[in-house]
């Protein structure tokens, strides 16, 4: 079978992980090219993954005509950089949030629709190990019925008043689109769709979006969930916890192993993970589903419901975004 060519758009620090990732799955792919509007950046970027670079994205993709691309660039450039690929049937993978606001979002599902080509949204700690073990943990019934979601990921993020990320004209918004998206993922994953959401936001740094937040949530199924969020506080905590009826589940990115348990007689019990990371297993699913032409786990529609949830926490907070 012939190895699927993949570029990567934007060249920066999440680039890395793409490129990384490609790399060890490169018995399905070869890294054939990046791309970044900084020619600098390009350069740099494709002498380290020995790819060829280039500093016009058009060019690359009418050139080089890869099988697909990462796009890991800001928010602002994902609906045209999508309607671009799909317009020459190249296969995305586009880094998260999959756009600023729920408008461009429906945009996308439908030019992905259209097109036909396979798009995936690059919400990768649904494929953390640690996450799906503990969702085996819950479909086995060991921790009786799911009763509630607990979620935290937060640490200081030095510089991020001077970045894009605060910037609602790019990002669209704060911390919920650029960390709290993550938590909705594994929320739907875990747990399953959201039916009611409630926001409460703060701001610590001289920005204009919020820097800090805590999400309400109510599943579909009637479970109840905590999301929380911070660049400004320390250390950092980055955790979920899941709350049975028969025990607790708790997955801690910082201990060794993230995942253990305890059941309603007993001691915590660790269960330990020897396998890939959750970018290699991100970019794996995204292959197999290019080749077999698959539905990703994390599809345009999954996608855009995490920017619905959003939107709707927003607005429960009383903010207008663009």
């Amino acid at each position: 079978m012939n190895k699927i060519r993949v570029a990567i758009v934007g060249c920066g620090g999440i680039a890395n992980a793409h490129a990384n990732a490609y790399r060890a799955n490169q018995e399905q792919c070869e890294l054939v090219a990046c791309a970044d509007t900084v020619p600098a950046a390009a350069q740099s970027f494709g002498t380290k993954y020995n790819c060829q670079p280039f500093s016009d994205i058009e060019l690359m993709l009418d050139s080089v005509k890869p099988d697909a691309i990462s796009i890991c660039t800001p928010p602002n450039s994902h609906l045209p950089l999508t309607a671009q690929a799909a317009a020459k049937k190249i296969n995305v993978l586009c880094e998260k949030p999959m756009a600023r606001n729920s408008a461009e979002a429906a945009q996308m599902v439908d030019i992905v629709t259209r097109s036909g080509i396979t798009f995936m949204n690059g919400l990768c700690h649904s494929f953390h190990g640690p996450v799906n073990q503990a969702k085996q943990l819950l479909d086995s019934g060991k921790l009786g019925k799911l009763v509630h979601f607990y979620n935290r990921f937060a640490g200081k993020f030095e510089g991020v008043e001077q970045r894009w990320f605060v910037d609602p004209a790019v990002a669209g918004g704060g911390i919920l689109l650029d960390t709290a998206v993550h938590s909705l993922s594994v929320f739907l994953h875990l747990v399953g769709d959201v039916d009611a959401v409630r926001a409460f936001l703060s701001t610590t740094l001289p920005i204009t979006t919020e820097d800090s937040a805590a999400l309400l949530l109510r599943g579909v199924n009637g479970v109840t969930g905590e999301i929380s969020c911070s660049w400004v506080t320390t250390p950092g905590e980055w955790v979920f916890r899941l709350y049975g009826t028969q025990g607790v589940a708790e997955i801690d990115y910082d201990a060794t192993p993230n995942l253990r348990y305890r059941l309603t007689q007993g001691d915590w019990v660790s269960v330990p993970y020897q396998g890939p990371d959750r970018f290699a297993l991100e970019i794996r699913h995204f292959l197999d589903c290019v080749s077999s032409g698959a539905t990703p786990l994390v599809s345009a529609a999954m996608g855009a419901r995490t920017i619905a949830i959003i939107d709707e926490a927003y607005r429960s907070a009383g903010i207008a975004r663009c």
